[in-house]
């Protein structure tokens, strides 16, 4: 979650009717240990680029989106200016520092998980 301070990350999985919530974890926590060991792909890594700076274009293509993002730059760090080198901060961040975050703030001892199953079928 984008905040002013550092927050919460929020990982979301909705399994299949019938996947033990257990196991759709159990995945979730292969996939973070993957990126914990493992620098990404080449490939991964230009998608997530690409996203990042398609979210970024697209957020900032109307007059209010512009508007907003302004308004966020000058409130949360001072100065509107960032819009213009927003998108040199992403292309900044390397495989290496994905890596050594996922290691830093996805510890299975710093987590809150959440069931929220749908109630049983009635008779």
């Amino acid at each position: 979650m984008a905040l002013e301070d550092p927050g919460a990350s929020i990982l979301v999985g909705i399994g299949n009717m019938g996947v033990d919530p257990a196991d759709l974890e159990n995945e979730i926590d292969s996939v973070i240990t993957e990126v914990q060991t493992n620098l990404i792909s080449e490939t991964e890594y230009q998608k997530l680029q690409n996203q990042m700076e398609n979210d970024f274009v697209t957020s900032n293509n109307t007059v209010a989106g512009i508007a907003e993002s302004l308004a966020n730059y000058e409130m949360y760090f001072g100065d509107a200016n960032l819009i213009n080198t927003e998108l040199e901060r992403y292309r900044a961040v390397t495989r290496e520092d994905l890596k050594r975050v996922a290691n830093q703030y996805f510890n299975k001892n710093q987590r809150i998980t959440i069931y929220w199953l749908p109630k049983p079928k009635q008779p």
